[in-house]
């Protein structure tokens, strides 16, 4: 049940956090920049922007994940104790 949860958990952080900043990098290059240069500039900065935040991104999802992992952990055990007391 831990793993699981903490996998689900920070896939999906992982993910978000991803998909913002392809989101927020695509956003800069649009709104600041004629269109060929932010097509250039998304082409050469994604590259860039995915080395230096996907291992920031993992570490974070893995910590969130490893955490309500946890929580669900200690939470279901207090319901299992709650059940078999009736």
């Amino acid at each position: 049940m831990f793993e699981k949860t903490a996998s689900i958990t920070a896939k999906t952080l992982y993910a978000l956090a991803i998909g913002v900043g392809v989101i927020w990098l695509a956003w800069l290059c649009l709104m600041n920049l004629p269109v060929w240069a932010a097509v250039l500039l998304f082409c050469l900065g994604l590259p860039l922007l995915a080395l230096a935040a996907a291992p920031i991104a993992a570490g974070g999802a893995l910590v969130a994940g490893v955490v309500i992992g946890l929580a669900v952990l200690i939470s279901s055990s207090f319901v299992q104790r709650v059940r078999s007391d009736d």
